[in-house]
């Protein structure tokens, strides 16, 4: 979730932020990300990593959350049963 009283910030990092997904996007690391819809600010990210620990040691390197832009996340395993990627 995004610190709503951030937003100069989130609109100064942005750009940073967007070439940090890219290159995961590139590694294979992130396979799709974006902006949630709706009041609460915050964004969706698919991550390929070996274990919840690595997940946070690749996001802790996110320039939106070295700007504390995100103010929470939540971290999940998830099980694609039916997937098209």
């Amino acid at each position: 979730m995004y610190n709503p009283s951030m937003t100069q910030t989130m609109d100064e990092v942005r750009p940073t932020h967007r070439a940090f997904l890219s290159g995961l996007l590139e590694q294979g690391i992130n396979v799709a990300s974006g902006p949630l819809v709706g009041e609460i600010p915050g964004a969706l990210l698919l991550i390929n990593a070996e274990s919840q620990a690595d997940v946070e040691r690749i996001l802790n390197e996110d320039p939106f959350y070295v700007a504390e832009v995100i103010q929470a996340r939540l971290i999940r395993e998830w099980n694609p049963v039916i997937r098209a990627f």
